[in-house]
């Protein structure tokens, strides 16, 4: 046999065995979420939807699950209105150590634990009794999704020629036509891949939201988490499996869109 075709179908394999490990405890929630039995047992036994009725009808992670798309849409939101001009600015910077320490001050929320965040917060939002509120949990998803999309803005700011910006000043376009028709279509990479990465950071941060809030402004990893603590059935494998659904559709619908096409377009 031709080795290259061995090698082509080891390199397969290895893709295939690779997906199955991270797919594996996906599908074991799966399974789960439809299992008659009020304990978790392998394999599953029987078929039942009433987990999923369950669910709704606690009303325990309707409120949190909107609570958390409405953050995660706000908060990609600010994150990007701050990072454009972040970025843009740092653009302007020539290489050094000033441009250095700028991009790392910007990014260090990446190098520091979610915990010691979360303690920091948690210390200054009780000091101005903005504890449990959702203005404290905005303020921290911001912190938290905004190196994600300075990252991805400021690589698609150093590669927008400056040829473009000054044809577009010598053709007489205003500074902020410069910025509508030249600069922002240059930057819709990076939106959209920093958005993609905000709003996943944000959906799924639990130890940052754990610490400032307490009862009032739960999202819905803290609310799971609540719940798994005082109660151990599949009602949480059925939200979790609803989770899996909505993030296969969004997937989807972002790939149907073609809004994944300026990822590619971004190096040309």
């Amino acid at each position: 046999m031709d080795t290259r075709r061995v090698s082509g179908l080891l390199a397969n394999a290895s893709a295939l065995l690779v997906y199955l490990f991270l797919l594996l405890p996906m599908l074991v929630v799966v399974l789960f979420s439809f299992s008659e039995k009020s304990y978790f047992t392998f394999p599953p036994e029987g078929f039942s939807l009433k987990w999923y009725s369950a669910a709704w009808e606690s009303g325990q992670f309707g409120g949190p699950a909107i609570r958390s798309l409405v953050l995660a849409g706000l908060s990609t939101l600010i994150a990007t209105a701050l990072a454009i001009p972040s970025a843009l600015a740092i653009r302007r910077l020539s290489p050094g150590p000033l441009r250095n320490s700028i991009e790392f001050l910007m990014l260090s929320p990446l190098i520091v634990p979610a915990l010691i965040i979360g303690i920091a917060l948690l210390y200054a939002f009780n000091r101005f009794y903005m504890l449990d509120t959702f203005a404290a949990l905005l303020i921290s998803h911001v912190l938290i999704v905004f190196p994600f999309m300075f990252r991805a803005l400021l690589t698609s700011a150093l590669g927008l020629s400056q040829a473009l910006l000054d044809a577009s000043e010598m053709l007489g376009a205003e500074p902020r036509q410069t910025f509508r028709e030249v600069v922002l279509p240059a930057l819709v990479p990076g939106i959209v891949s920093g958005a993609i990465f905000s709003i996943i950071i944000s959906l799924d941060q639990f130890t940052v939201s754990l610490f400032v809030t307490q009862s009032e402004q739960i999202v819905l990893p803290v609310a799971i988490y609540k719940y798994l603590y005082d109660v151990n059935d599949p009602v949480v494998a059925a939200v979790s499996t609803v989770l899996v659904v909505f993030g296969l559709l969004v997937a989807f619908i972002i790939d149907r869109m073609g809004w994944l096409k300026h990822l590619g377009s971004a190096g040309s």
